[in-house]
């Protein structure tokens, strides 16, 4: 892109940054989005949590513009219950242990109140990426396409991944209105050995004709966890290494975000400006390898 071009996007896109959810990951993770979303694209914060996570010693509370903040749930069901009368049970009961009851049905939620409740304030920008707070950004963050809702490649578990994407804003309405599609006849009309959060969110965008519209990008962010991170899903196993307290909660999601800077034309500039995360890289191809050896040796 040239430099016109850049500086044109930069002053006529306005963009506002949701993360919705339980702030995990750390201010070195929130550091990152600083330096490579919220500067690079000169966009505004919204942040979506509950009561209970809501903690104005997180410079995240501090940076945002909005602060959307969700009443707690001691059975976030409870939620559907109130507001929603269909399908939805019978739905998440289906997703059982593949992350769907326990962690879906909750993100659906923040969603469905986003929606509900400040459709107007989105509105207001050309672009919308909603994301997660466990974020960690490892270079500048793409630019929005009109016409493309924009989601990093892999982590698709036989869906579409679902932790972030750019949405521009004559779509946002139909990409949070998940519960309605979870709540309707027509989701359980979907055929699937695997229900999981990944594959509800293909067909919530099937049903609302976005498929067309997706475009895939190389990833280059990865989900990171502190060790004292609660979570309703997955644990993390890796640590990354001279990194104080952070982990690595999807290996392959932060190999393949590594894999796509170091096999571009910034190759250089990645090492030198990531150096850790570029040793913590090379160790787990190292790890894997040597795994495979000692998986093939015949004793």
């Amino acid at each position: 892109m040239s430099v016109e071009k850049v500086i044109f996007h930069y002053f006529m896109n306005k963009y506002l940054v949701i993360l919705a959810g339980s702030p995990r990951g750390g201010e070195q993770t929130y550091n990152s989005l600083y330096k490579n979303v919220l500067n690079n694209l000169s966009a505004d914060l919204a942040v979506c949590t509950t009561e209970d996570y809501y903690d104005e010693k997180i410079s995240l509370f501090d940076k945002a513009k909005y602060k959307w903040i969700v009443k707690d749930y001691d059975n976030f069901f409870n939620y559907y219950e109130e507001n929603y009368e269909g399908n939805w049970r019978q739905y998440f009961e289906k997703g059982k242990g593949t992350g769907l009851y326990e962690s879906g049905s909750i993100h659906f939620i923040f969603k469905d109140i986003i929606l509900k409740n400040y459709s107007e304030t989105l509105k207001k920008y050309d672009f919308i990426i909603y994301s997660r707070f466990d974020q960690y950004y490892l270079s500048s963050h793409i630019y929005g396409i009109k016409d493309k809702i924009l989601i990093p490649t892999g982590e698709d578990y036989f869906g579409v991944c679902d932790r972030h994407a750019v949405v521009p804003k004559k779509f946002i309405d139909k990409f949070l209105n998940i519960c309605e599609f979870i709540n309707s006849e027509e989701s359980l009309s979907y055929e699937t050995t695997y229900l999981n959060c990944e594959t509800s969110f293909m067909h919530h965008l099937d049903s609302e004709g976005l498929t067309d519209y997706i475009e895939r990008y190389p990833r280059t962010q990865f989900t990171s966890a502190l060790a004292k991170d609660k979570t309703n899903w997955r644990v993390p196993q890796y640590k990354l290494y001279f990194y104080k307290s952070i982990w690595i909660k999807y290996p392959d999601e932060f190999i393949n975000s590594c894999k796509n800077l170091l096999s571009g034309q910034h190759r250089i500039n990645f090492i030198f400006s990531n150096f850790i995360i570029a040793l913590n890289f090379y160790y787990l191809i190292v790890r894997r390898l040597f795994g495979k050896i000692k998986q093939n040796l015949p004793f």
